[in-house]
């Protein structure tokens, strides 16, 4: 049972560590868009690329715990976010809002 409890709280350390660097590329994000070095689209993908990071995150934290509603509901979420930034991504694309320099 000590092997286990290890490898839980690693798990959770873990999802934690990444879910707070994934709210640093958020902060990032809107510090870049206010210095006027990112675009209002990229900004958008930023943030929501990093919102759906966390709700994966916070899916497998709550997999510790099982039968817990909350995990579906954060996966449901980060799958949601992860098709909006796809969307936003091809959007932005044929709508010529974002450009490539190449």
């Amino acid at each position: 049972m000590n092997e286990y409890t290890k490898h839980l709280k690693h798990k959770m350390m873990m999802a934690r560590l990444l879910g707070i660097l994934a709210c640093l590329i958020a902060i990032g994000g809107i510090v870049l868009k206010y210095l006027g070095l990112l675009s209002d689209w990229l900004c958008i993908i930023a943030i929501s690329y990093s919102m759906a990071t966390i709700f994966t995150f916070n899916s497998s934290l709550q997999d510790i715990r099982v039968g817990n509603p909350w995990q579906r509901i954060n996966a449901i979420c980060s799958l949601l976010l992860y098709a909006f930034v796809i969307f936003l991504i091809v959007f932005g694309f044929t709508s010529d809002q974002l450009q490539t320099n190449f």
